[in-house]
């Protein structure tokens, strides 16, 4: 039974739940104060036909959306409206208008009206024809045809916290009979009245029991994160050095400092590229590969110069580079900082005092550390895969041990690499493969994941570049991933101030073979040619990004693809997309066309030091051809935006940690 309210600000969870003959595995996501959103993949039905080897007769996807009307005051209840399976086959479809109140401090009391399957009993009115197909053919379209028709029920129910600290009870009126899943469910359940016991262990962990229709318990389990929550102490992290207002004594003439700033940089785990000396300012070129923002990286630095460069140099400037290539510089006044860098708004005084532009295109006259190229590094690291929503099998798992080569040649020229092989899989068995009437441009992965044995998913040597202070190229070459190998070649135009960056990016590939070594073969009616032109635009509202991409697919269609994504300060990304081209929802084939929902996890949250690295899940309820991107690595916006402007300000308290 649908409640009114909402969740954190930003809370990501999963849930998973077991009643009967039904399971459910829900993603949610409180995407703005007042808008929540939720994919659910259901398993469905004890009836033995279908799909029922895999344990469920059928399964299901569906995505849920709901927004907060009203917030509860002295006066008025918490009001929300929702919409549950809005594209698709509508096997979940329902709508609702529900209000909660909380009363006598301990009790709260909820009550609501639902259509389609929230409307299968306790009918009250009726809002015209609801069409059952209205998710097209071959679903994945939008249900809006059904949107608030048909009967109208009514439902509600109680909650109530008992004296033991996290524990509630629940009692509810519901208006759906489960009739809907009656074609795949030989015991479906039918009580009017159902109760339930929610305790929860913490801020991330509850867990919930459930007893319904006389005779059938379920248990749930609830998982919740939030990505605005700073995370763990870093006890295992250097304490920083004090900025200095008079710097360690120095011979005259000599610049033995210099090694002296090489030495404590490297003990801060920043990465030492090259520095400039000037009349009045000394300029510092740094690369961080440890912190988990830019801004701390500025910091450490900022306090080694301070603690080692001669006085009469009265300016500090830091430009962050990404392996080599300069893309923003911070300066500073050194007297100015030294002056508030111990008071209690630091970083808030310091922010006023900072200038943050685009670093130049060629730093003249710099000194660059030689002996850092070759950069030679390697990881050899566990991996793990998954394949879902195969209806005979809804998940497969693939783990490993994958190894990264990268050699930095020159600054801006990296060889890099990913070679990877399965110790425990069930990728092998993996069956489901093409659909739909285009060229089978990633339908036929099936064949690709089948294989175990060592394959190379990459192996890429790429340049980096800047053509102007504010615009920068990329070129790569190589297997770029695990289907497809060629070129890529990438503008991008992106000032370090500006909410607006534009794009163009042109591949000339050509299709891997399935073993995924060295070999290349033909694919009839691949477009080897393709690109797009892309717009990126920073919202500034909750940290929302917006990317529009027109241009050329694999599979020959044309058309575009939008992405929004919520990219918070410390690394967290939640967003989804979803592309239109003109290729015929039929030529796609089941779920008419490409969308996707996708998460970026950083580890620093959970760790006792600094780290950048992150887990991610691309998740599509089903692979087509329409729509289909080559997957190059390093693209341009993803690696510069995280220098922008913005996000060094979302950053700024990181400064002097």
């Amino acid at each position: 039974m649908p409640t009114a309210g909402s969740f954190n600000d930003g809370d990501l969870s999963f849930s998973s739940s077991k009643i009967g003959p039904n399971l459910r595995n829900t993603i949610g996501f409180q995407a703005l104060p007042r808008v929540y959103g939720a994919f659910r993949y259901s398993g469905i039905g004890d009836r033995e036909k279908m799909y029922y080897r895999s344990g469920y007769t059928t399964w299901d996807r569906s995505f849920d959306i709901r927004l907060d009307l009203i917030r509860q005051n002295k006066w008025l209840p918490d009001i929300t409206v929702g919409l549950q399976d809005t594209i698709g086959t509508g096997l979940h479809s329902a709508e609702y208008l529900v209000a909660s109140k909380t009363v006598l401090k301990k009790l709260r009391a909820t009550i609501g009206l639902g259509w389609g399957r929230l409307a299968s009993r306790n009918v009250v009115s009726n809002t015209g024809i609801r069409n059952g197909n209205s998710g097209g053919d071959l679903g994945g379209l939008l249900r809006t045809a059904s949107f608030f028709r048909g009967n109208t029920g009514a439902f509600g129910g109680l909650e109530y916290d008992t004296p033991i600290d996290g524990l509630n009870l629940k009692l509810e009126l519901s208006s759906d009979d489960y009739s809907y899943d009656q074609a795949y469910s030989k015991n479906y359940l039918t009580s009017l009245t159902n109760y339930g016991l929610n305790y929860k262990l913490n801020n991330n962990l509850s867990t919930s029991v459930y007893y319904s229709s006389g005779r059938e318990i379920g248990f749930q389990l609830n998982i919740m994160a939030n990505p605005n929550n700073e995370g763990t102490f870093k006890f295992l992290e250097d304490v920083p050095e004090p900025f200095y207002s008079i710097p360690l004594p120095q011979k005259d003439n000599d610049n033995g400092y210099l090694i002296d700033i090489k030495k404590e940089l490297e003990k801060n785990n920043v990465i030492y590229v090259g520095h400039k000396i000037s009349d009045l300012e000394f300029l510092l070129i740094i690369d961080n590969g440890h912190y988990s923002t830019h801004t701390q990286s500025v910091g450490r630095s900022l306090r080694i110069l301070s603690k080692y460069v001669p006085i009469d140099k009265t300016q500090f400037t830091v430009v962050s580079s990404h392996l080599g290539i300069p893309i923003n510089q911070v300066s500073i006044e050194r007297e100015k900082v030294s002056y508030i860098v111990d008071s209690p708004n630091a970083e808030l005084l310091t922010k006023k005092i900072t200038n943050i532009n685009s670093a130049s295109k060629v730093l003249n006259d710099a000194y660059i550390d030689s002996e850092y190229y070759p950069s030679i590094s390697n990881s050899i690291t566990p991996y793990a895969r998954y394949h879902f929503f195969d209806p005979n099998r809804p998940l497969y798992w693939d783990i490993g041990i994958e190894t990264s080569p990268k050699i930095l040649l020159k600054p801006g020229l990296i060889f890099s690499g990913n070679i990877s092989g399965s110790l425990i899989s069930t990728f092998d068995e993996i069956q489901r493969g093409a659909k739909g009437r285009l060229t089978t441009v990633r339908t036929n992965q099936r064949d690709f994941l089948n294989v175990r044995d060592p394959r190379i998913n990459n192996l890429i040597l790429t340049s980096y570049y800047k053509l102007s202070n504010n615009t920068y190229g990329r070129f790569s070459l190589g297997y770029l991933e695990e289907m497809y190998g060629g070129l890529s070649a990438e503008v991008l135009k992106s000032p370090i101030n500006s909410s607006l960056s534009y794009g163009l990016e042109i591949n000339k590939v050509k299709y891997r073979d399935s073993r995924q070594l060295l070999d290349l073969r033909d694919l009839n009616g691949l477009s080897s040619t393709n690109g797009h032109l892309s717009t990126y635009w920073d919202t500034g509202f909750y940290d929302y990004h917006a990317q529009l991409d027109l241009g050329k697919y694999l599979a020959g269609d044309k058309g575009g693809t939008i992405t929004l994504k919520r990219d918070f300060p410390n690394g967290w990304e939640i967003g989804g997309l979803f592309s239109l081209t003109d290729a015929s929802f039929a030529d796609f084939g089941e779920g008419s066309f490409d969308k996707a929902i996708f998460f970026k996890i950083p580890l620093n949250p959970i760790l006792p030091y600094e780290s950048r690295s992150s887990i991610k899940e691309l998740i599509r309820p089903l692979n087509g051809d329409g729509g289909a991107r080559v997957f190059v690595p390093g693209r341009l916006y993803n690696i510069v935006n995280e220098y922008s402007q913005r996000n060094f300000y979302e950053t700024w308290p990181k400064l002097w940690q």
